[in-house]
């Protein structure tokens, strides 16, 4: 009969030492990458994340800025400024809040929203790990 503490010995026992050295079975170590040599890629994600979403507001606020109606045109206005901050990197964490805000409204107020609502619910989601992990890469401000 093995129990629990039994399993969490070996956990114990090997802590943060090389995984090759520790007498756990394979099932309980830790899964290594599979493409090891494209992780120098990683801070390019960040910059990535920041161009498709400058790109998805810039489409938005075209799209309402075509409208004859003043709201529609001042939603336009903040997209436009979010999309020039994300696209720029300067101010990246305030244009993601700002971002927030926007595909907020748009889930709020579906006649406010350009794209379909996943591309939204994607856009929200980007827009939180910009504002948590900053910029990334060829950004002019840098997480503190």
């Amino acid at each position: 009969m093995v129990k629990d503490r039994d399993i969490l010995k070996p956990l114990l026992l090997c802590g943060s030492h090389a995984l090759a050295y520790c007498p756990m079975p394979a099932y309980y170590s830790r899964m290594l990458s599979v493409f090891p040599d494209i992780l120098f890629l990683a801070p390019f994600s960040a910059f990535l994340i920041r161009i498709a979403l400058a790109l998805v507001f810039i489409f938005a606020g075209w799209k309402h800025f075509s409208r004859e109606k003043n709201p529609a045109r001042a939603l336009a206005a903040f997209e436009i400024i979010a999309a020039i901050s994300l696209a720029s990197g300067a101010w990246t964490q305030v244009g993601a809040l700002l971002g927030i805000i926007i595909a907020s409204l748009w889930l709020t107020f579906p006649h406010t929203r350009a794209v379909s609502k996943i591309a939204t619910l994607l856009a929200l989601v980007m827009c939180v790990s910009l504002l948590v992990t900053g910029g990334g890469v060829f950004a002019f401000d840098l997480p503190l």
